[in-house]
């Protein structure tokens, strides 16, 4: 005769499914259900009544489903058998791992590699039915390890085919493999959910955390050390040309504040960039010890007339001065050919007055003043 029985879990755990020690109960029974479980009533392979957290007094109303299969009769203690699961419905993370190496050809550098994957998933039990009927079986309890074990081969074959083809299909060297490994993580977690949840099992999340290579293998070494000599060179090519551009940039942010100033110089001082450079000019001619001679000051007088008004008259009336003192009437003696200014009265040299008509050294034949040559001999007489 089955006697009245407290139905609960009586201890703390890992394990996502655990089963109740005991089979005989009667239909007063009480059945204490914590929260974040669920307790299924299993019997003859059949998964039968379902109770989420709270406290029950097992009535034939309560377990319609194992009353109909076990024939209980109606308002009476009857006994029945029948075993009892409690579910941990909490998320679970656990740890996998590729036990063998995923073999490819290296599609950048061409030569043959093995890797080996390991990561994380975080899971739940989301129908408690689907997991005892699939899964659980004879066994008592079902922790972790257990869903590791079971569903080690689907992870395997899914990660090596899927991780082979995406690495050749992309192109993805082996020394930025890492790169991917959050695109690894979601693709992988939509190929292995349906998986997952054949067996009632939810897959929240699923990672890829590490990617195992080849570090004892000597090619291998060999092609990662020249990977990142590559890698620093070209780095440090876009460094240089980084810091180059910063520099030009630098430079012409200088020249465009200069001149920006000098504009504002001139404006406040009243004169225009054009005048600025022709004052320079006129400087330079000032300063220029040649600027008696005719040809620098027809240049002279040439650039002037570009000047403003200011410094155009002060230069003007420099170079009117210089030409003012150059003599152009001077007089020759008629004794000796000596040339005399135009106000001496007397030959410097010889004495011969220079107002008397002007006579020929040469042959001292008398001159018109505006004779520059001897008309008997041919001497130049002025």
């Amino acid at each position: 005769m089955a006697i009245f029985e407290v139905i609960k879990k009586v201890k703390a755990d890992d394990n996502l499914v655990w089963k109740y020690p005991k089979t005989n109960f009667n239909t007063m029974s009480q059945l204490i259900v914590h929260e974040s479980q669920e307790a299924l009533f299993f019997s003859n392979g059949k998964a039968l009544d379902l109770f989420g957290p709270g406290k029950y007094t097992l009535t034939t109303n309560n377990i319609p489903l194992l009353k109909t299969f076990l024939n209980i009769p109606t308002g009476f203690r009857s006994p029945f058998v029948c075993e009892v699961y409690f579910i941990d419905t909490t998320e679970k993370n656990s740890k996998w791992g590729t036990s063998s190496k995923i073999e490819f050809l290296d599609p950048k550098y061409n030569f043959p590699i093995q890797i080996g994957a390991c990561g994380e998933m975080r899971f739940i039990i989301e129908d408690s039915r689907k997991l005892l009927i699939k899964l659980v079986g004879t066994k008592k309890t079902i922790d972790n390890e257990t869903i590791d074990n079971f569903f080690t081969s689907c992870i395997l074959t899914k990660v090596k085919s899927y991780m082979a083809n995406i690495i050749t299909e992309n192109q993805i060297c082996i020394f930025e493999i890492d790169k991917y490994l959050n695109e690894f993580s979601e693709t992988l977690q939509k190929l292995l959910e349906k998986d997952f949840a054949d067996y009632g099992i939810k897959l929240n999340k699923f990672f890829v955390t590490t990617i195992l290579k080849p570090e004892e293998d000597k090619q291998y070494l060999e092609f990662k050390e020249l990977f990142f000599k590559q890698t620093v060179s070209v780095a440090e090519a876009e460094l240089r040309q980084k810091v180059n551009l910063i520099d030009e940039e630098t430079k012409a942010k200088q020249k465009i504040i200069t001149s920006k100033a000098e504009a504002a110089k001139r404006q406040q001082e009243g004169y225009t960039y054009q005048e600025e450079r022709s004052f320079d000019v006129g400087e330079k001619m000032a300063a220029n010890e040649g600027i008696g001679e005719f040809a620098n000051v027809g240049v002279g007088l040439g650039i002037m007339s570009g000047i403003g008004t200011t410094l155009g008259d002060k230069v003007g009336n420099n170079v009117s001065g210089i030409i003012t003192n150059i003599d152009t009437n001077q007089k020759t003696c008629p004794n000796c050919g000596t040339s005399n200014s135009s106000d001496h009265s007397f030959c410097k040299k010889c004495g011969t007055p220079l107002n008397s008509p002007q006579i020929c050294p040469n042959c001292h034949t008398k001159l018109e003043s505006d004779m520059a040559f001897c008309p008997k001999c041919g001497r130049r007489v002025k």
